[in-house]
């Protein structure tokens, strides 16, 4: 399977059954990589993260006339592609997402591969993704983890990715122990941390995990609200990550590629609420919550007055009238 290459067969996935159509690329889907050893560490192509803090990795080999083996091409073992991880912008404005795609994505070890989605408010998308190995021929799954992100999101968790791959020199007293550290703070705050990263609602983060269907539906479009005033439109990154990130319960560097079997299917939806429904319904039931030991409790008072007139006109004679009618026969 060739990493990109988009087929009109979909994977048999609960939820993902239906027709796709063929991609066009960069107007409906955008594919995204970060990658350990790409142009933005300085140059040092294809050396894991030990190699470079030891100061390099293993040498070209030289042959009998003293000229560098250089013939295998390293994208016989970086298999995304330059265009992939290779920063431009501005990003090419996508147009919603409205029929379905499967894709074969694949994933060098120690890195992440991401699809940018423009999701619209009127379909309900469901995604299913499965992640395996491929090594003659043979398919083994494979834990991974998958995450849905925004723009905004995605931005913060590729700084973290770079952060971690010494790609920034000024953060390089910023080690695995303090990312560890970090992410032990709790979701509600990670915001505010370096390596505080979160997934759209707090919710979509699917880790050590070789397999995942989920679903998403949203009230309106998604924006950003900066604390400087203004808004901004996000798109989705379905992102399957292969390196072990700051969170705690992600799984690891898989120490080979990656192959993750990506199905998305968007399905139109008949009726749409708007948000302000969602605070109505609960203010109902706060309110017929209180009210009801109100009602329970009056009816409960009034239940002995029904019919009250009817019991004084069938009133039992007094003691007294009885004995004069005795006292009175008797004379």
């Amino acid at each position: 399977m060739m990493a990109g290459q988009w087929s009109t067969e979909v994977q048999a996935a609960s939820g993902c059954s239906g027709e796709v159509e063929p991609v066009r690329w960069n107007e409906t889907v955008h594919r995204h990589a970060l990658i350990p050893d790409g142009p933005w560490y300085g140059g040092e192509f294809m050396l894991t993260a030990d190699e470079r803090e030891g100061g390099g990795g293993e040498q070209p080999k030289e042959d009998s006339q003293g000229q560098s083996d250089t013939s295998e091409d390293a994208s016989q073992t970086r298999p995304e592609e330059p265009w992939m991880y290779t920063k431009s912008w501005p990003l090419p404005v996508l147009e919603p997402l409205t029929a379905g795609h499967y894709t074969s994505m694949e994933i060098g070890n120690d890195s992440v591969g991401a699809l940018r989605f423009n999701l619209s408010s009127e379909y309900r998308t469901t995604f299913c993704v499965t992640l395996q190995t491929i090594e003659d021929g043979l398919s083994t799954p494979v834990e991974g983890d998958v995450y849905l992100l925004t723009t905004s999101q995605y931005q913060l968790y590729e700084e973290i990715y770079d952060i971690s791959h010494g790609s920034w020199s000024f953060w390089d007293g910023f080690d695995d122990e303090a990312l560890d550290a970090l992410s032990d703070i709790p979701p509600e705050w990670r915001s505010f941390s370096p390596a505080g990263w979160q997934t759209y609602r707090d919710v979509h983060q699917y880790e050590m995990t070789s397999d995942v269907t989920f679903s998403v539906s949203m009230d309106g479009p998604e924006l950003y609200s900066s604390l400087f005033g203004g808004s901004e439109w996000q798109d989705f990154y379905l992102v399957v990550d292969a390196w072990d990130n700051t969170h705690d319960g992600d799984a690891l560097a898989p120490t080979t590629n990656l192959v993750a079997d990506v199905t998305v299917m968007p399905t139109e939806r008949s009726l749409i609420l708007p948000p302000w429904t969602v605070p109505l319904v609960f203010f109902g039931a706060i309110l017929a919550l209180v009210a009801t030991p109100f009602i329970l409790n009056s009816r409960y008072l009034n239940a002995g007055l029904d019919g009250s007139d009817s019991e004084v006109d069938g009133a039992v004679p007094l003691l007294e009238q009885r004995a004069m009618t005795s006292t009175t026969e008797e004379e």
